[in-house]
């Protein structure tokens, strides 16, 4: 009996952190469905000029931090798009984006420990009234399964250097020619921004 106790306790906590990451991203309300709205209407260069504007990047031409940052809500708002999400799911998917990296920048999250609050995000969908439900229930499984597999290739692949990024000590902060040549390294692909030359550069943090 007290083991079935013990149980039932573990699974009523572990139930709960899945509601908490599930209320932390949703609250968050990164972007409104108005915004999402307007975004939906725009091709891939309307898109980063919206984002730019609503992020309030101000210094994208010399700051290579906002450079990156705005090419990573770009190509991940612009491969939820070509899914077909709603404006729900989009609204969704760019709440566990920002989820996910503020994690990263402002608790100092490992990846492990990142993937495992995205499962628990995730909990539950594709389950008829499941306790373990994350409250993304408005994704199917197969779309979940999309997204995790995007996220695969695209945050969790160069994590560290996102950790470059937001834990360096020194302000990174370069000339509009230099970072107009980074954002000329990212070309597009199927599965969002193509990275390759950019990171192949950037080779000594992989170590």
């Amino acid at each position: 009996m007290a083991a079935k106790a013990k149980g039932k306790e573990s699974r009523k906590e572990e139930g709960q952190e899945q509601d908490t990451v599930a209320r932390e991203i949703m609250t968050w309300k990164f972007l409104s469905l108005p915004q999402i709205s307007a975004l939906s209407e725009q091709n891939i260069e309307g898109v980063q000029k919206k984002l730019e504007e609503f992020l309030n990047f101000r210094q994208i031409k010399t700051s290579l931090k906002e450079a990156v940052l705005l090419d990573y809500y770009v190509s991940g708002f612009w491969w939820a798009k070509e899914m077909d999400f709603t404006h729900l799911q989009l609204s969704g998917f760019m709440a566990i984006l920002n989820f996910l990296l503020e994690n990263l920048s402002t608790k100092h999250i490992m990846l492990e420990d990142n993937i495992k609050e995205l499962g628990r995000a995730m909990a539950g969908i594709g389950e008829s009234h499941s306790e373990k439900g994350g409250g993304l229930d408005f994704f199917s499984v197969d779309q979940a399964k999309a997204i995790i597999s995007y996220l695969k290739i695209s945050l969790f692949q160069h994590y560290k250097l996102y950790e470059y990024l937001f834990h360096n000590p020194r302000e990174e902060l370069v000339i509009g020619d230099e970072v107009s040549q980074v954002k000329e390294n990212w070309t597009w692909s199927v599965f969002g921004w193509e990275k390759s030359r950019f990171y192949s550069s950037l080779n000594f943090l992989w170590c």
